[in-house]
């Protein structure tokens, strides 16, 4: 019992280490992104005065920063609450839920999420600052100043006459699509968790159709900046790909690793069956259920010929009829007046 309880002692002191070691990591990387995304300032680059592509007029977000980090964090809950869901359909068994195991594994999950988030954000916002690349509304937004007898030269000198300075320093943060990549990071990072840990057989085709769905919503969310004027086709392009390298080296690396490798969380390999270690919690509710049936009686092997079934005072009364041929009678058998056919009840 004292080892035991020194061996608790000792992997407490392991987990609480590991998590203080992870928190300063996230703090050390989520910090200088936070500092990024409200006061870093872009490079303050040039442009040709006649260059269509950043003089489209300014338009309104369709979907506004805030509201993407709403709904990418809700997605992430959504998917963990509908996949656990749909293993508890699958199972067709009630049992207690959720619990210690499974509010681990989502805390888990939560913390893989986030640290795809900051590793993510932290890649775009810091690009996004030293390149500097102009918007297709940077002329509306800007207005610049300068000297028109320069044009068509490049023109590196100006001054932006716009009002609202948070959107004229927006306007030079072009160069890769945050929203694309959010979004597309969402998607594929919960497309590999959907793959991982949802286990149905009621349907073929829903995994697919969950993981297409996520897909399908980053897409049009990376589609919509095209269409506000917000990104070329190029920022959004290449955000789609950050999002998904950042969400595949996150899974790869640090989830399968931290989630599905546990044996309380994730079914070994040598294990070709569908059954999840939640669903192998529930046997025990069919092999109870299945306790309870009375044993039936086999199915007799004779033809049916052979059985009469004959009503008596307590029900029906079953009775056997078993033919005796014989070549030769003997003279007891022929005295005693037994019949060929003889009934035993």
């Amino acid at each position: 019992m004292e080892k035991c309880a020194d061996n608790r002692r000792v992997s407490r002191r392991r987990i609480t280490l590991a998590l203080i070691v992870d928190v300063i990591i996230f703090l050390f990387v989520g910090i200088p992104n936070l500092y990024l995304f409200l006061r870093g300032k872009p490079f303050i680059r040039g442009f040709h005065c006649d260059d269509p592509a950043i003089s489209l007029p300014f338009k309104s977000d369709s979907i506004s920063t805030s509201v993407l980090t709403v709904a990418g964090f809700g997605t992430s809950i959504f998917c963990a609450v509908i996949v656990e869901v749909l293993n508890a359909i699958n199972r067709k068994c009630v049992r207690a839920w959720p619990t210690w195991e499974d509010l681990l594994f989502y805390a888990k999950s939560v913390s893989v999420f986030i640290v795809g988030f900051v590793i993510q954000m932290l890649f775009v916002e810091f690009v996004k600052n030293q390149l500097g690349f102009l918007r297709p509304n940077f002329m509306d937004v800007c207005r610049p100043q300068f000297n028109a007898s320069l044009c068509p030269a490049y023109i590196t000198e100006y001054t932006c006459t716009g009002q609202d300075a948070k959107e004229i320093m927006g306007s030079r943060q072009s160069f890769p699509s945050g929203h694309s990549t959010f979004s597309m990071y969402v998607a594929i990072f919960y497309c590999f968790y959907i793959q991982r840990r949802l286990y149905i057989s009621f349907s073929r085709t829903l995994k697919f159709f969950l993981q297409a769905a996520l897909v399908f919503t980053a897409s049009i969310c990376g589609l919509s900046r095209i269409r506000d004027h917000k990104h070329h086709d190029t920022d959004v392009i290449v955000g789609f790909a950050v999002g998904a390298i950042v969400a595949v080296s996150v899974y790869k690396l640090l989830a399968e690793y931290l989630l599905f490798t546990s044996s309380d969380d994730f079914v070994s390999e040598s294990s070709t069956s569908s059954s999840t270690v939640s669903h192998d919690l529930c046997c025990a509710c069919t092999t109870m259920q299945s306790a309870n049936v009375e044993p039936q009686t086999p199915t007799p092997l004779l033809p049916n010929d052979y059985f009469n079934d004959d009503p008596n005072a307590t029900g029906r009364h079953t009775s056997l009829k078993l033919k005796v041929t014989s070549p030769v009678l003997s003279p007891l058998t022929a005295q005693s007046g037994l019949s060929d056919q003889q009934e035993l009840v």
